[in-house]
């Protein structure tokens, strides 16, 4: 069954998407829905550390992202009313638990489309102006890579900062699979309209992966080589999936959630890349390109978006 009160959001322009009564109603209530998502919320939620932060004074939250609960137990840490940003649009459509997530403020925006994307930022000023604050999940959607603390994070943090001098507060949070466990650390604010944009990212997202750094150090089993199966990189990806479908999904949406930064540097490299797939083998080049396809049908091997539209409902 659809969410049909929600679907509102999807058209939803920066003067209907919330009303300044529910705004200031949100404020009113933030104490108790912490403590009703903290309930919800199936793991045990552990705050590291929390800074002491200005009352009564908007900030934008800029959280890490990869797993299922890491939404509800950050929304009950924040000691203040914060509209999550949500670029999930089949949960929007069909997850129940969506509506836990209204009644503290959701901010949608469709990731593949420009305009809404525009209008998001034009919502999140109007948040700010408000007195009210932000969560954001800075990298997009999850961060699926083995190697990467944190994945570069989108410019919009940084914009709305340097446009309505917020500050910035990092938030990493850790759930390793399997664990009841989740650990939340909340760093201190970062003044990051003092900086052009690439300082600035790169400022926030060293806090972040510092955080996340120190929690898989401190909190994560560590495993063997020997343990290792014969294909590591492969259980991880069934993890991963493993991750994603403890959420029910309707349809195959994973062009959608799978979104990620990529500059420009790296968007010019994929092209390249792909573009071998056009390059056909002869006793001319075989020597220079055979290794390099070998190499290529690796990676689309343990493509993960592939691997998702292929295994996710299985």
């Amino acid at each position: 069954m659809k969410n049909y009160g929600l679907l509102r959001y999807k058209s939803a322009d920066v003067n209907a998407f919330t009303s300044d009564i529910g705004i200031e109603i949100r404020k009113i209530i933030n104490r108790p829905m912490r403590f009703i998502l903290k309930l919800a919320t199936n793991g045990k939620i552990i705050v590291e550390c929390y800074p002491n932060l200005e009352k009564n004074k908007p900030y934008i939250f800029a959280a890490t992202h990869s797993f299922v609960e890491e939404v509800s137990a950050i929304l009950s840490t924040i000691d203040r009313s914060a509209y999550s940003l949500i670029g999930t649009t089949d949960q929007l459509e069909h997850n129940h638990k969506i509506y836990a997530n209204w009644i503290t403020g959701i901010i949608y925006v469709d990731r593949k489309d420009e305009k809404s994307r525009k209008e998001s930022i034009l919502k999140m000023e109007r948040i700010l102006k408000s007195g009210s604050s932000l969560l954001m999940f800075v990298e997009g959607g999850w961060n699926n890579t083995e190697n990467l603390l944190v994945q570069k994070p989108f410019s919009g943090v940084y914009n709305l900062s340097k446009n309505n001098q917020i500050e910035v507060v990092p938030i990493s949070s850790f759930n390793e699979f399997g664990s009841k466990q989740i650990y939340i650390r909340v760093g201190d604010p970062l003044k990051l309209y003092n900086y052009d944009k690439k300082q600035a990212l790169t400022i926030l997202r060293d806090a972040l992966a510092t955080g996340i750094y120190n929690q898989i150090e401190s909190y994560s089993t560590p495993i063997k080589r020997a343990e290792l199966s014969d294909n590591a990189k492969l259980d991880f990806m069934e993890e991963r999936r493993l991750e994603y479908l403890k959420t029910k999904w309707t349809k195959d949406v994973w062009n959608e959630e799978l979104t990620r930064y990529l500059d420009k540097d790296e968007r010019e490299y994929n092209a390249v890349w792909e573009s071998m797939d056009n390059i056909n083998i002869t006793k001319d080049n075989a020597n220079i390109m055979g290794p390099i396809l070998v190499k290529r049908l690796e990676d689309k091997r343990y493509n993960f978006k592939d691997y998702m539209h292929k295994n996710w409902n299985k």
